[in-house]
C-alpha cells in the first residue's frame, strides 16, 4: 500500500489534511499528519521581532488595541531537522502540503528544504494551489486543482502501481520542456461518499518552537470537534472563494449537503474516540436548509448533546429554526455583517438591506444565544461616509451582539473583490489614524454607554484628532466565541486557556494562535 505523508504548514483548521488521510486509510493506504509551525498573534508594536506570512493582517481588539495577526517564528534549521528525520521515519513514498490559507511563499520555503533529503513526489493542494496552479509549480512538482479527495486515491493508486502520476485529473504539472499539463478535474464528489476525517492521535506529529510532539494535536484543536456538513454557498460574496468556485463549477452545483445520517454517524464516532467539549460547525451558512435542520436537530440532540457553534447569515437567520437548534445544544452563532454601509456592501456582492441585518441579529438575541458578527473594516471602498454610515448602523446594532475584533479586507488573486478593484482603480482614501478613530467608534457601539454618550464622542472633534481620548471608555478584553488554543465556554462566550501543566488561566492574545477567524466565511 501507498505511505504518504501530509505536512500542513502552520496549523489553521485542519479539515483538509485530516480529510484526506480519512480517504487514504479508508482504502487502506498508510498516511501521517505533520503539523508544522504556529501561527502567532502580537501586539503591532510588539510585531517585528516575527516573521510576516503573506497574510499578515491587523486584528483590531479591545479597547481598538492592534494585533498582527498569521505571524511566525522564523523556521530553525531544528524544526527543519525535526520534520526531515519524522518523514525519514515514516518512508513516504509522496508527500503532500496543504495550503487552505494561501501562504505559498511559505511552503516554497519548506518545499525547497524537503527537496534536498527527498527524491518522491512533492504535491502541493488547497486553495492557494488552486487559485494559481501555475505559480505553484514553481516549487511543487504537482499542484491539486479543486477538491482532493478522488485525487489523493489515484495517486495512491498509481504510486502502489509504480506509474506515473502525470494525467491524475485535476493534478497539473509541467512536462520536461516546461510545458503545462492541466488534466480536466474529476467531477465534484457526492459527500456522503468522502471518508471520516482522520484525527487519529497515533498518526499525529506536531512541531513547533524546536520541539516534537507525537499523539497530540495543536493547541489549535482544544476540545473541540470541528466539521463540515455541506460545501459550498447560496450567496457570491466578492471577497469569498465560494463566489470563485462558483465561477468554475458552477452555484448549484458546488452547494452541496451530507445527509444527516452521516453527519450524525461521524459525530456519534468522534465522541466516543475524542470526548469533545463542544462541536464547531465551519459551513459558510449552516442555516441554509430547514428541512434539513428539522431532522437533523432531534437526532443531535438525542445522540450527541453537546454545545455547539455555527455560522448564519442575515437571509437564513430564522427564529423557528434557532429554537429548534437552541433545544438541540446551539449556544453560540456568528453572523456575517461585515459592512454598516448598503453602499460597501454592494461593491462587495452582498446586498443586505440594514433593517433586515438588525432584524436578524434582535432574533438571535430574542431567542437566548450568545451573539457574535462578523465586520471587514479596512477596504479600498471605506470613505469617511461609508464609516459614518457603519457606525450609525451600529448605534442600531442590537448592543447584546457581540465581536472578537475586526479585521480587513484580504485580497486575493482571482476573486471578484480583486478584479473589481483593478477593474475600477480603486484607491484606499482612509489612513491608519482614520481606521484608529473608525475602528474605537465601532467598539463604543458594543458597550453600555448611552446612546447619546457614544453619538457624542462620534462628532466631537477632539475624539477624531485624538483617537486614543475614546478607550478609557471601551472595555478592556472582548469576549470570544472561539480561539485555536483555547477552551470553549460556548455557554457565556468567553476563552479560558489550559497551560501545559493543566493550569487554568485567562488569557487575551500575544500566545501562539493558529488563524483568528475571518470574516470571509458566513
Amino acid at each position: 500500500m501507498a505511505r504518504i505523508a501530509f505536512v500542513k504548514v502552520f496549523t489553521g483548521l485542519n479539515l483538509g489534511v485530516s480529510q484526506l488521510s480519512g480517504e487514504l486509510q479508508r482504502a487502506g493506504h498508510e498516511s501521517l499528519i505533520v503539523y508544522f509551525k504556529d501561527y502567532v498573534v502580537a501586539p503591532e508594536d510588539d510585531s517585528d521581532r516575527f516573521e510576516r506570512s503573506e497574510l499578515c493582517g491587523t486584528w483590531v481588539a479591545a479597547r481598538g488595541k492592534e494585533f498582527n495577526c498569521n505571524l511566525y517564528t522564523r523556521f530553525s534549521e531544528r524544526e527543519y531537522d525535526l520534520l526531515v528525520d519524522t518523514l525519514r521515519e515514516f518512508q513516504p513514498d509522496a508527500i503532500g502540503l496543504s495550503m487552505c490559507s494561501v501562504p505559498i511563499g511559505e511552503c516554497a520555503q519548506v518545499t525547497e528544504h524537503l527537496k534536498r533529503h527527498f527524491r518522491v513526489p512533492i504535491l502541493w493542494g488547497g486553495s492557494g494551489p488552486t487559485l494559481e496552479p501555475e505559480r505553484c509549480l514553481q516549487w511543487a512538482d504537482f499542484v491539486c486543482v479543486g477538491e482532493g479527495e478522488k485525487v489523493i486515491l489515484e495517486v495512491a493508486r498509481r504510486l502502489d502501481a509504480g506509474e506515473s502520476l502525470v494525467g491524475v485529473p485535476g493534478l497539473h504539472t509541467r512536462a520536461h520542456d516546461g510545458a503545462l499539463i492541466t488534466p480536466e478535474a474529476y467531477p465534484l464528489i457526492h459527500l456522503d461518499d468522502i471518508a471520516v476525517p482522520d484525527f487519529d492521535l497515533a498518526r499525529c506529529v506536531y512541531i513547533n518552537d524546536d520541539k516534537r510532539r507525537r499523539n497530540v494535536y495543536p493547541h489549535n484543536l482544544g476540545r473541540q470537534y470541528h466539521i463540515m456538513t455541506q460545501r459550498g454557498c447560496p450567496y457570491s460574496c466578492s471577497f469569498c472563494i465560494e463566489s470563485w468556485y462558483q465561477e468554475q463549477w458552477g452555484k448549484k452545483e458546488s452547494l452541496r449537503r451530507r445527509s444527516v445520517d452521516a453527519v450524525i454517524a461521524e459525530l456519534v464516532e468522534a465522541k466516543r474516540k475524542f470526548d469533545p467539549h463542544a462541536v464547531m460547525f465551519w459551513d459558510d451558512v449552516f442555516t441554509l436548509n430547514p428541512r434539513w435542520l428539522r431532522e437533523f436537530a432531534p437526532r443531535y440532540k438525542a445522540e450527541i448533546g453537546l454545545p455547539f457553534w455555527c455560522y448564519t447569515y442575515p437571509r437564513t437567520t430564522r427564529r423557528d429554526d434557532l429554537l429548534l437548534l437552541k433545544d438541540a445544544g446551539l449556544r453560540s452563532v456568528t453572523v456575517g455583517i461585515q459592512s454598516g454601509s448598503e453602499k460597501v456592501l454592494k461593491a462587495y456582492d452582498r446586498p443586505v438591506e440594514q433593517d433586515l441585518a438588525i432584524r436578524a441579529a434582535q432574533t438571535i438575541i430574542d431567542c437566548g444565544l450568545s451573539g457574535f458578527f462578523d465586520l471587514i473594516t479596512r477596504s479600498e471602498y471605506e470613505t469617511d461616509a461609508t464609516c459614518r454610515e457603519t457606525f450609525d448602523f451600529l448605534l442600531r446594532f442590537p448592543q447584546a451582539m457581540q465581536t472578537v475584533g475586526f479585521y480587513p479586507m484580504i485580497r486575493f488573486p482571482g476573486y471578484g473583490y480583486e478584479r473589481g478593484v483593478l477593474a475600477t482603480n480603486q484607491q484606499a482614501t482612509l489612513d491608519d489614524h482614520d481606521y484608529a478613530y473608525w475602528h474605537r467608534l465601532y467598539l463604543l457601539t458594543r458597550t453600555t454607554w448611552p446612546e447619546w454618550v457614544k453619538r457624542r464622542v462620534g462628532t466631537t472633534g477632539v475624539f477624531r484628532r485624538w483617537p486614543k481620548l475614546i478607550e478609557p471608555l471601551l472595555p478592556k478584553t472582548l469576549p470570544f466565541f472561539y480561539l485555536d488554543n483555547g477552551a470553549l465556554d460556548l455557554a457565556a462566550g468567553t476563552l479560558e486557556l489550559t497551560d501545559e501543566h493543566g493550569s487554568k488561566q485567562s488569557s487575551t492574545v500575544g500566545t501562539p494562535a493558529a488563524e483568528l477567524p475571518r470574516a470571509a466565511a458566513g
